[in-house]
């Protein structure tokens, strides 16, 4: 028995030897994969500090062509943009719609029709709402789109805030100097930039009664307009493609500007069916566009002055995102203020802001 237990015990002793082995070196392997998932998350931070200081310091005046016209932005959104107006066959038709129903939370009881009546999905998603979803106020301006309020208030100098630390310049999104656009001495400017998320409604309504009287199309590159890519790069809003809507209001100088992003640059006026955005075929002599160009963003656009105004009623449809993205509204008021902050989500036809009665 003596000897059957001293037999015994070197087993015993081993197994466990060997279980403390393997945890030891589990626990060291543990240990190093952390420190390389730590490490390289260092490095990757590091990586774009270094990013967004080379591109702060970049002059926004003549960005690389490689920044303003780039294959993914541009080429992938032309292609997603074919593919989405591409007509389903029916029976993939509600059940595709419903998924996009559910991952971005739309308000299926604003759907104003059967999902299979869609024929593409672009179709549906620049879909109406039914009639009464949206009532629009009249105690000032309006919403003219649902969305979330990246930056609002006025504007003291030419860069403005497109999201919080982050500027771009008025005079190079708009193609000119805003001063020059004041019609009464003792006016100020006012911006307000709202972004449409996927489940949005994507229709464009006027925030106001004024009239259109140009419309300026700044050709460009579609990088994705989210926070992170905001953030990374300045003066984002004037490096995408945009289309300025111009004109006047009560108080002066009023415009809207529908901006175009990465696989949503789709854009479309009720007024002016010219005008086509998200297009891989282009004219290259405009100077936005050459390869190699060096000419500084917002020095060139397809510009149009309409023959005669004309004249927009508060709530009215506009136009629509055929993929959604963001809306612009830069205006003259002599004291302005709005009723939303910056993180406020806004349906279409709310107020947003009203000028002050002294």
């Amino acid at each position: 028995m003596t000897k059957s237990r001293k037999l015994q015990s070197p087993h015993i002793t081993t197994a466990s030897t060997i279980t403390t082995t393997t945890t030891t070196t589990t626990v060291k392997q543990d240990g190093i994969a952390k420190k390389i998932l730590k490490t390289s998350a260092s490095s990757i931070k590091t990586v774009h500090a270094g990013v967004r200081s080379v591109l702060r310091h970049v002059p926004i005046k003549k960005p690389p062509q490689v920044v303003r016209w780039d294959f993914l932005g541009v080429g992938l959104s032309y292609m997603w943009g074919k593919i989405n107006r591409k007509h389903l066959p029916v029976f993939m038709r509600k059940p595709l719609y419903q998924a996009w129903i559910n991952i971005f939370k739309c308000n299926q009881s604003e759907i104003p029709a059967p999902l299979e009546s869609y024929p593409s999905l672009a179709d549906f998603f620049s879909r109406p709402i039914i009639e009464g979803a949206r009532p629009i106020s009249n105690e000032g301006t309006v919403s003219p789109v649902d969305g979330r309020v990246l930056a609002c208030g006025e504007i003291k100098s030419d860069l403005v805030e497109q999201v919080k630390g982050v500027t771009y310049s008025i005079s190079h999104f708009l193609g000119c100097d805003p001063q020059t656009l004041l019609k009464n001495k003792d006016s100020k400017l006012y911006h307000c930039i709202l972004y449409l998320s996927p489940g949005d409604y994507h229709r464009i309504h006027s925030s106001e009664e004024w009239s259109i009287q140009n419309r300026q199309h700044f050709p460009g590159t579609l990088f994705p307009v989210n926070k992170p890519f905001l953030k990374l790069i300045p003066s984002l809003f004037a490096l995408n493609e945009r289309i300025v809507l111009t004109g006047e209001w009560q108080h002066g100088f009023y415009s809207l500007t529908a901006v175009g992003a990465y696989n949503v640059g789709s854009i479309s006026l009720n007024f002016d069916e010219e005008t086509r955005t998200n297009c891989i075929t282009r004219d290259f002599r405009c100077k936005n566009l050459e390869y190699f160009s060096w000419n500084g963003v917002g020095t060139h656009s397809y510009d149009l002055t309409y023959e005669s105004p004309i004249p927009q009623e508060r709530g009215q449809e506009i136009g629509q995102f055929h993929l959604g993205s963001t809306v612009v509204l830069i205006f003259e008021a002599k004291d302005f203020e709005f009723t939303i902050k910056q993180g406020d989500y806004c349906k279409m036809g709310s107020l947003i802001g009203k000028e002050k009665i002294n």
